[in-house]
């Protein structure tokens, strides 16, 4: 059991002596930490864990995020209410984020801000917001482009009077900016009438405009009338010197093609009667020819076998008592005198 109770010493020494001797800052926290003997030390601790020496270090904790300084109706500050240079009052929405200085954190746990910080910030930024957005006027107001440039110049003099209580703003975001009712009427009726004679103006401008443009529309409609009568007549007469250079190529085209079918006839003619002249001719040989061949004795011999061939005798009834008959038909040479002549 004794040797249990030094084991179980050992581990409590072991795992809870680091924990007690460190200190965890959260994350958007600053750390500050305080000595018996030194005081607050000088430099602000980021989130994570530090050394801490149990009964002589303690430890503050400065929220390090944005903080919101907010003017708006229905909170518990309400709209800012400032007297513009018209001496008119108007009433003003407008946030302004800010946060530590960096590396000022324990500036403020030694001069003693670490819990009052935020009512000092409240307290003097209502007198300056108050004091330099009066240099409004009544017109001022309802520029955007003006507003933004008075919050622009108005931040480092808001930083500057923080800066005793190390912090400061990052912006002011102005959102909206309110008359008195009785004024907000007047000036709505003011500015319904102001719109009124922009628009009554903006109307008339557009009456000019739309006289001048139909009387630029009749300008250009007569312009392209004369420029479609110009292109029209110099479309005719390039198509008329077309039409004839057309007419001319047709016509020489036309008397080429008679020409060569002229001449194309006449050479056919003459090939044709010359042919059927030779083709007479050669007729006239061939009869030559073959009356000339026909006329000796192999064309005899010739035309007798044609004949022959030709020859029909029919029913012939001869007599082989007659003594005619072996001079007629009884021989080679009988035979040949009968077809021959000879």
């Amino acid at each position: 059991m004794k040797v249990l109770n030094i084991i179980a010493g050992v581990v409590l020494l072991v795992f809870f002596i680091p924990t007690a001797c460190y200190e965890r800052i959260e994350p958007g926290k600053i750390g500050v930490r305080r000595s018996l003997e030194g005081g607050v030390s000088e430099q602000d601790f980021e989130a994570g864990y530090h050394i801490s020496l149990p009964f002589w270090h303690s430890w503050y904790q400065v929220d390090g995020t944005l903080h919101y300084l907010e003017y708006i109706e229905g909170n518990e500050n309400g709209a800012l209410d400032v007297r513009t240079r018209d001496t008119n009052t108007i009433y003003i929405d407008l946030s302004v984020p800010y946060r530590v200085m960096k590396g000022a954190g324990w500036r403020i746990v030694r001069e003693g801000f670490a819990d009052s910080y935020d009512d000092k910030v409240k307290s003097t930024a209502a007198g300056l917001l108050r004091e330099q957005l009066a240099q409004f006027s009544n017109i001022d107001v309802q520029d955007p482009a003006v507003r933004k440039r008075v919050a622009a110049s108005t931040l480092p003099i808001l930083n500057a009077a923080l800066e005793q209580y190390h912090v400061e703003a990052t912006h002011i975001v102005i959102r909206s900016i309110r008359f008195r009712a009785q004024y907000e009427q007047k000036l709505q009726n003011k500015q319904f009438f102001i719109m009124q004679g922009q628009l009554d103006a903006a109307k008339e401008r557009e009456l000019e405009a739309q006289q001048e443009t139909e009387t630029l529309e009749k300008v250009i409609v007569k312009d392209i009338a004369l420029k479609r009568e110009e292109w029209n007549k110099q479309i005719e007469e390039v198509k008329s010197k077309f039409e004839l250079e057309i007419a001319t190529v047709n016509a020489e085209a036309t008397r080429y093609s008679r020409k060569r079918r002229a001449d194309a006839d006449a050479i056919f003619d003459t090939s044709k009667a010359e042919g059927d002249l030779a083709g007479v001719k050669a007729e006239a040989l061939g009869e030559a020819l073959k009356a000339q061949a026909l006329a000796t004795k192999a064309g005899r011999t010739y035309s007798a076998i044609d004949a022959a061939r030709r020859f029909k005798i029919g029913d012939i009834q001869l007599n082989s008592a007659d003594p005619r008959f072996l001079y007629e038909f009884g021989s080679m040479k009988a035979w040949r005198r009968f077809f021959l002549g000879e």
